[in-house]
């Protein structure tokens, strides 16, 4: 039981650190563009934003579950308005669900522990 407890402690972790670095992946096409140093500096500074926030939210709910799993709801509600809804369903769904499975998972571990804490 204690390897699932540790599992259901980092599994939400992990995937919003993945995440972070998935979306940091999109910045590094600023260097591609040719622009001069300052250009390219505020350009990969802006499309590092969705990074930033996954790990200010992550940083925030590092120990509040609840915090974490509305943060990450919040994030996926915002990705999903921001890409125009269902016009886009591909880049909706490459954005918009990961932050929403992360969200779900921060829940069902607060959930989780929660129900053991009654048990006990």
């Amino acid at each position: 039981m204690r390897w699932m407890t540790t599992a259901v402690l980092w599994i939400p972790r992990l995937l919003a650190i993945a995440l972070a670095i998935f979306l940091a992946m999109f910045a590094t096409d600023v260097f591609l563009e040719g622009n001069d140093y300052w250009q390219t500096s505020e350009d990969f500074v802006t499309h590092l934003i969705p990074a930033f926030s996954v790990v200010l939210i992550l940083i925030i709910g590092w120990k509040r579950d609840g915090l974490a799993a509305l943060g990450f709801l919040v994030l996926a509600v915002a990705y999903f308005v921001a890409l125009s809804g269902w016009e886009h369903v591909p880049e909706t769904l490459t954005l918009a669900l990961p932050p929403l499975g992360i969200s779900l998972a921060f829940f069902a571990r607060m959930r989780l522990l929660s129900s053991t804490k009654k048990d006990r």
